[in-house]
């Protein structure tokens, strides 16, 4: 009987032990992703990455803190102005991609920010990868919305893609609207509710919208 009451004791701390593990884990990555979208600087996003980082050593089968170190990184050639820079910062955020994409391999949110990658690296000389960054990110894109249809990151990104891309290769603002309208009501669709899962992006489709109008 008391080596009975023992294990249930035991068995009782150690729910508590993991149940106060997962509140830490959710409490640091809300912060940080609070963080993230507060961010305006390099120095402010290599802030995030390093975090997130830190989350995803410690939170080995968590794809999410490795997704959000992923944007990070990418988000970093915002304020960058040197290209050299901007692509250590993406063969960094790739490093982390490819982690994440091996625990989640069907994973929408993951092949949509594969997709996003792939762009920014066309932003550093359009006229030298755009071609070859192109293909990859709608490959990536479709692959995004072929494992969820209703991720709307996947169709705000798709149309972003192709309205950078000249009227001559199928791209431009008119092929770009209807993945815009399609990600605008998926969207709308989407949960408000509190959550680490990815969520942005609307305010951004919203923008791109309004200029193919």
């Amino acid at each position: 009987m008391k080596k009975t009451v023992i294990f249930f004791v035991a068995a009782i701390l150690v729910a508590f032990n993991s149940l106060a593990q997962q509140g830490n884990y959710e409490s640091a990555m809300a912060k940080n992703i609070q963080a993230l979208g507060n961010a305006k600087t390099v120095k402010e996003y290599q802030q995030t990455a390093n975090i997130f980082e830190r989350i995803a050593s410690a939170e080995q089968g968590q794809w999410l803190p490795l997704y959000y170190a992923t944007l990070s990184f990418i988000n970093m050639c915002k304020p960058e102005r040197e290209s050299d820079k901007k692509d250590l910062y993406l063969d960094k955020a790739q490093e982390q991609l490819n982690k994440a994409l091996h625990l989640q391999p069907k994973e929408s949110e993951l092949h949509a920010l594969q997709g996003l990658l792939h762009m920014t690296r066309i932003q550093i000389s359009p006229m030298v990868r755009g071609m070859k960054y192109s293909g990859l990110a709608t490959e990536a894109l479709e692959k995004a919305k072929n494992l969820n249809p209703d991720n709307p990151r996947a169709y705000y990104l798709m149309g972003t893609n192709l309205y950078y891309t000249p009227s001559m290769f199928g791209g431009g603002p008119e092929a770009a609207k209807p993945q815009f309208e399609q990600a605008k009501a998926k969207f709308d669709l989407q949960k408000q509710a509190p959550t680490l899962t990815p969520a942005w992006g609307k305010s951004q489709n919203e923008s791109m919208l309004a200029r193919c109008n």
